[in-house]
């Protein structure tokens, strides 16, 4: 470790302990040593856009630590909440922001050319908003379209070179109607459970009950969603995090879309967040199933055709 490293993750270690969310945290800080090494690489400052920038706190945070390699004037946040928007004002003061559904084309085109596109738990937005009253749940086949358009249009923003950054739900691999039997440790947590599946509104969730109150068999792909998004319930979040599934793609769905916008991944994750938790609140007892990896970080560039 470089004495560079060192100074990085201290920097890190104090600056995020208020963050609560895990996988924010994994894109700030894979993203702090993207800079590093691109601004060894030019002179320029580097340019940043996040697409679905909410309250500011990645392109925030990052323009903060890296005002010396970076371009304030010349990066930009876009998100389509006024309200966040003016929280991130007030807390990132000089960081531009314009208020804009990014899956707009007309929006994009005038926005200019990045070093550094950011979507983080951005694209699972455009992804639930293909909700479909008729089908009582999302509209799963034109929703993944939308989403694949939506990332077309940010890859689109990059300069030659430049790289994109996702962190974003996994759908994760195994047969998403395979059942897995879990016990709730407590009363508390199946009333919650009853609770999510009563108002978690993008796809329907289905479970039988086994052995008791505390026990049920529910698909794969329910028990995912049932632990990415639960976390937020009796909390203010939950009425907007209960419309919004989390997964849409696979990892084989995300490298087939990346490669057929051009751009070349350098580094994927998947991730398990908050798996510590969950061990204190649900056993799974199902032989040779833990909990899913349902988060991904991806990097990826754009290679540059005059080199």
């Amino acid at each position: 470790m470089t004495e560079n490293d060192a100074f990085w993750d201290f920097y890190w270690e104090s600056h995020l302990q208020p963050m609560e969310n895990l996988g924010k945290r994994a894109a700030i800080l894979s993203v702090s040593a993207l800079i590093r090494r691109l601004a060894e690489q030019t002179s320029q400052p580097l340019r940043l856009l996040e697409l679905g920038c909410g309250e500011g706190q990645v392109i925030g945070t990052l323009l903060e630590a890296h005002l010396q390699v970076c371009s304030l004037p010349g990066s930009l946040g876009v998100d389509y909440n006024a309200q966040f928007l003016a929280q991130c004002r007030r807390d990132y003061s000089g960081l531009r922001c314009i208020e804009g559904d990014f899956t707009d084309p007309v929006l994009l085109d005038g926005l200019g050319k990045f070093d550094i596109v950011l979507l983080v738990n951005a694209l699972h937005e455009v992804f639930s908003d293909c909700y479909s009253p008729e089908l009582g749940q999302i509209d799963i086949p034109a929703a993944k379209l939308r989403v694949e358009q939506a990332l077309a249009a940010a890859a689109d923003r990059l300069e030659p070179g430049g790289w994109l950054v996702l962190f974003d739900g996994l759908e994760p691999a195994g047969d998403p109607l395979a059942m897995v039997r879990i016990r709730f440790r407590d009363h508390g947590v199946r009333q919650d459970f009853d609770t999510f599946v009563a108002e978690y509104q993008p796809l329907k969730i289905t479970y039988r009950q086994v052995e008791g109150p505390l026990s049920v068999e529910l698909p794969w792909r329910d028990f995912t969603r049932y632990i990415t998004k639960s976390i937020f319930l009796g909390k203010r979040l939950w009425e907007s995090e209960r419309l919004q599934s989390y997964q849409y793609f696979k990892e084989g769905e995300y490298r087939a879309a990346f490669e057929r916008r051009g751009l070349k991944i350098a580094d994927l994750q998947t991730l398990t967040v908050n798996e510590e938790k969950w061990r204190n609140l649900v056993d799974i007892d199902t032989p040779g199933v833990s909990f899913p990896d349902e988060h991904i970080l991806i990097l990826a560039h754009r290679d540059d055709p005059n080199l």
